[in-house]
């Protein structure tokens, strides 16, 4: 069995419809151990000056397995992710943003080579996005650029983690479209992506 993170950043809980997609997808991912972790019960705030020396500290003594690193472990370990969240004014939400942030650590997730870039030591083969969207992307107007899917991208290349993938729901807001149809048909796609998501 592999482990697989199933990292809940659903804001409206039980009313999420990115949670009902995104439950749909990891139930139906085959030989996965599921580790499920809830970042509304979490209530995380962003790093202050107090936190950053903290960590700092901690990392330049090289504590890592310190309780202040386990998130940060906890995604290093799991051999793939799947990040749930809404499309929230063009990215994430605050609470999954200070998640992210606690994922970055220098020596633990990821260390500089000696031309000064950064190389990503974690585990996870691939993390999947999955979101639902209001309206649609489109990365041509600034207005509707998916910033949420460059960010995610970008932190897997910086974390290590060598494929990244977005499952999106989108125009669920938009007056006229037919919602439930619009939810089955994302549903089907997150079939076949479970279905191969080991391949």
């Amino acid at each position: 069995m592999k482990k697989l993170l199933f990292v809940n950043g659903c804001i409206r809980g039980e009313q999420s419809r990115t949670l009902r997609l995104a439950r749909r997808v990891v139930s139906r991912i085959p030989d996965a151990e599921i580790e499920v972790l809830s970042l509304p019960d979490l209530h995380l705030t962003p790093y202050d000056a107090e936190a950053i020396a903290q960590r700092d500290a901690l990392s330049a003594s090289k504590a890592y397995d310190a309780p202040f690193f386990a998130l940060a472990n906890q995604f290093k370990e799991a051999d793939a992710v799947v990040i749930a969240c809404p499309y929230w004014d063009l990215t994430v939400p605050s609470m999954v943003r200070a998640y992210l942030e606690r994922l970055c650590v220098v020596g633990l997730t990821f260390h500089y080579n000696e031309q000064g870039r950064s190389v990503g030591d974690c585990n996870p083969q691939r993390l999947l996005y999955v979101t639902t969207r209001g309206g649609y992307v489109d990365d041509n107007d600034p207005a509707l650029t998916d910033h949420a899917s460059a960010y995610l991208r970008s932190l897997c290349a910086m974390l290590g983690v060598d494929r990244f993938d977005c499952l999106a729901a989108e125009g669920l807001d938009v007056v006229g479209n037919d919602v439930a149809a619009i939810l089955a048909q994302s549903e089907a796609e997150a079939d076949q992506v479970a279905a191969r998501f080991w391949a």
